[in-house]
């Protein structure tokens, strides 16, 4: 009896050890026996996969080869002149987003009593002075008149109604801009932190720098911080006041002990976007008087 359970026990050691060396030798090579699965595998199955791929393959080859040299390259120059009217096309949908977002905001001003709002839109610019002045496709035929404010939006100025300029001149049908940028651009302006005002352009000695606006005539009592907003006085009947110009960049000179000067000169950065500026807002006043 103990013979016999010795045997068995041998038996179930025998398999045991058996099995743990196919495991072993299993385990070791179940890479290579996949890599066998797989050649076997990918053997059988290729000449389904591979007619249709090879029908699709010839069927275009065999349509390319219905033409002739010159009309592939015609056809080839014809998609190249497809693609770039599609890149113009979607250059051209980005400029319009953008123009549509200030639309939106035109859309947003603030009413008032004092003036009727006119959308506008600019038509023509002068290359040597691009940022002076421009043309707008509004005239006398909509109410415009010569000194009628022309305003516009700035994202960095949310919220912010911005005076770009005066019309100049006009016709039926357009009218001539002058933006603040023009040395002859002359009205008062007023500093709300400063709580004094000035006059833009009002000293002719002053120098001018691209890209910045003069003022002048500014109260030597008033204290004055770089920064702080310039806006409209109102003081011109055809002007309202309120309507933001810029902001003051710097002083022309602080230390005016010895200075026979009575008032400070300084220089406005322009609120107005004058670079990418296409679309434009008259304020035409309601009930204006005629000098």
């Amino acid at each position: 009896m103990p013979k016999s359970k010795s045997r068995i026990f041998e038996k179930w050691n025998s398999g045991l050890i058996i099995s743990a060396l196919l495991i072993v030798i299993l385990a070791a090579g179940f890479q290579t026996l996949r890599q066998a699965w797989f050649r076997v595998t990918s053997n059988f199955f290729y000449p389904y996969v591979e007619v249709p791929a090879q029908g699709k393959y010839a069927a275009a080859d065999g349509s390319s080869r219905l033409y002739s040299k010159n009309e592939l390259a015609a056809k080839i120059t014809g998609l190249e002149t497809a693609n770039r009217i599609f890149a113009s096309k979607v250059a051209r949908f980005g400029e319009l987003t953008v123009e549509n977002e200030k639309l939106r905001a035109l859309l947003k001003l603030p009413k008032r009593s004092d003036c009727n709002y006119i959308a506008a839109e600019i038509i023509i610019r002068d290359p040597l002075f691009w940022k002076e002045g421009f043309t707008v496709n509004r005239g006398s035929d909509d109410g415009v008149i010569a000194g009628t404010p022309v305003l516009c939006f700035n994202p960095q100025y949310p919220g912010q109604v911005i005076l770009t300029g005066v019309v100049k001149e006009t016709a039926r049908h357009s009218a001539r801009v002058m933006s603040v940028l023009d040395p002859r651009f002359r009205i008062s302006a007023y500093f709300e932190s400063a709580d004094t005002h000035g006059i833009i352009n009002g000293d002719s000695r002053q120098t001018l720098v691209p890209d910045e606006i003069n003022i002048s005539f500014l109260s030597k009592q008033s204290k004055f911080t770089p920064g702080e907003k310039c806006f409209t006085s109102g003081f011109e009947h055809q002007i309202p006041g309120g309507f933001l110009i810029g902001s003051l960049k710097q002083l022309d000179s602080k230390d005016q002990v010895f200075s026979t000067q009575l008032y400070f000169s300084g220089k406005i950065i322009p609120a107005t976007p004058l670079d990418s500026l296409n679309f434009v807002v008259l304020a035409v006043t309601k009930n204006y008087r005629l000098l």
